[in-house]
């Protein structure tokens, strides 16, 4: 047991510690080398497949998160180096880095640790640190769009406080293992999941509350989009599902349920009209995130289909901002009706943003769509017929309108006038990042047995 809090420890201690590194004229290849070490270490927990239920918490649900948040770290780590290459040595290259290290650290310790309390504050944490990643360039538009972000997330984590505050005077502790065996219905609990749902909800990008998501990943560097979508939201849900477990059943599963759906919902009716590539990708996380809320709220074989769709959205959607920070540096904008061929001018990122376009739309044989059917199969062995008319609806549209939009930017006829190409390290991080998407089920599968 103590060997493996070390091990966990280490986890995300290891990329706070890489922080210093900004006092290094080698910051680039002490990051990339610490992060790195790091995905050595969450490939090990998740092999070996530790469980702690001490000082940290991990089990089957979060093990796999662990792994995926450790993972787009060190890509977003490599591709920041080529996407950023104008800025040298720059100061703000320099604390960008140390803010990503312990924005990576902070996700990690949220995700490990085994109170309900600390990981409140480390999800704060997480807001404090990316906030400053996403000025890096210091536009009028970054700027604003961090304000928002910074301001939304904070007063919604206010609220998820008053849920942690009222579950400690329900449970007289803060240890979630605890609080889960010990779990029960009551109407406090139901007044704190009602909390949570804003609370948590706010950073997960649960509908209405999440109005910050599309700015922020539309203005944020394309690698830290990664890690908004890929990592950071995935943690608020996991934060939300650990309350769930705590106070669900009864009028919670209907008020998450009604939740789950109208964000699904509304982010399907949004993306057809979107202009933008990366606030399309945006909205696209708000779906998979409410396909994944459904999953974990209905419980049973879903649980596992929600884990799946969320460590292989991971991967396939940090590898659609790679591909949109590929583009973008080529083209110039980030308007989907100017860009075409993409097969002719960049044939290698063309593959990667139709390829991970089909990802994040749950599309066979990604990980992405074994996660969507077991969460299907397990809302139609609950009766959630109406529910499951109104997920399929939506899918489908998504489906329809982010797959058009990435098929027209990359097979179009239209000529575009385009400024060279990117790294080969930027190229190949983004193809990386869709075929471990594509191997994600045989992984996901390979750590439960």
């Amino acid at each position: 047991m103590i060997y493996n809090d070390m091990i966990l420890a280490l986890v995300f201690l290891l990329p706070a510690m890489l922080s210093i590194s900004y006092f290094s004229h080698s910051f680039r290849s002490i990051n990339i080398s610490g992060s790195l070490i790091t995905v050595a270490l969450t490939v090990f927990v998740f092999a070996a497949r530790i469980h702690a239920s001490g000082l940290f918490f991990v089990d089957y649900i979060n093990r796999p998160l662990i792994l995926a948040a450790a993972s787009v770290f060190f890509m977003s780590s490599v591709f920041g180096v080529g996407y950023h290459h104008r800025l040298g040595e720059s100061k703000n290259m320099r604390l960008h880095y140390s803010m990503m290290d312990l924005f990576a650290s902070a996700i990690i310790f949220s995700l490990e640790i085994n109170n309900l309390g600390l990981l409140w504050i480390g999800i704060e944490l997480t807001t404090a640190s990316s906030s400053l990643l996403l000025v890096i360039e210091r536009g009028r538009l970054q700027i604003e769009a961090a304000w928002r972000y910074t301001i939304i997330v904070s007063a919604g984590l206010s609220i998820a406080l008053v849920s942690v505050i009222i579950l400690y005077y329900s449970y007289g502790t803060l240890t979630i293992s605890t609080m889960i065996a010990n779990a029960r219905v009551t109407e406090l609990g139901e007044i704190a999941a009602a909390a949570a749902i804003v609370g948590f909800g706010t950073k997960v990008g649960i509908s209405p509350f999440g109005t910050w998501l599309p700015d922020a990943h539309s203005e944020a560097p394309s690698e830290i989009s990664a890690m908004f979508s890929g990592i950071l939201l995935p943690v608020a849900l996991y934060a939300l599902y650990r309350i769930y477990e705590i106070t669900g059943g009864g009028s919670v599963f209907d008020l998450y349920m009604i939740f789950g759906l109208l964000t699904v919902l509304v982010a399907a009716l949004l993306l057809p009209s979107q202009r933008d590539y990366k606030r399309m990708f945006a909205y696209s996380s708000m779906e998979n995130m409410g396909i994944a809320f459904l999953g974990l709220v209905t419980g049973g074989i879903a649980v596992y289909g929600a884990i799946l769709l969320l460590f292989s959205h991971a991967f396939g959607k940090a590898g659609a901002f790679y591909s949109s920070g590929n583009v973008l540096e080529v083209y110039g904008t980030k308007e989907i009706n100017r860009i075409s061929d993409l097969k002719g001018s960049m044939p290698a990122t063309a593959a990667s943003l139709t390829l991970s376009g089909l990802c994040v739309t749950g599309t066979p044989p990604f990980g992405t769509f074994v996660g969507e059917f077991l969460i299907i199969l397990g809302m139609v062995s609950y009766g959630l017929y109406l529910e499951v008319a109104i997920l399929i609806i939506a899918v489908v549209l998504s489906f329809a309108s982010v797959n058009f939009f990435t098929t027209s930017m990359a097979f179009g006829f239209k000529k575009n006038e385009v400024r060279g190409d990117v790294s080969a390290s930027q190229k190949s991080i983004a193809l990386i990042s869709v075929v471990v998407a594509l191997l994600s089920p045989m992984i996901y599968f390979v750590g439960l047995v």
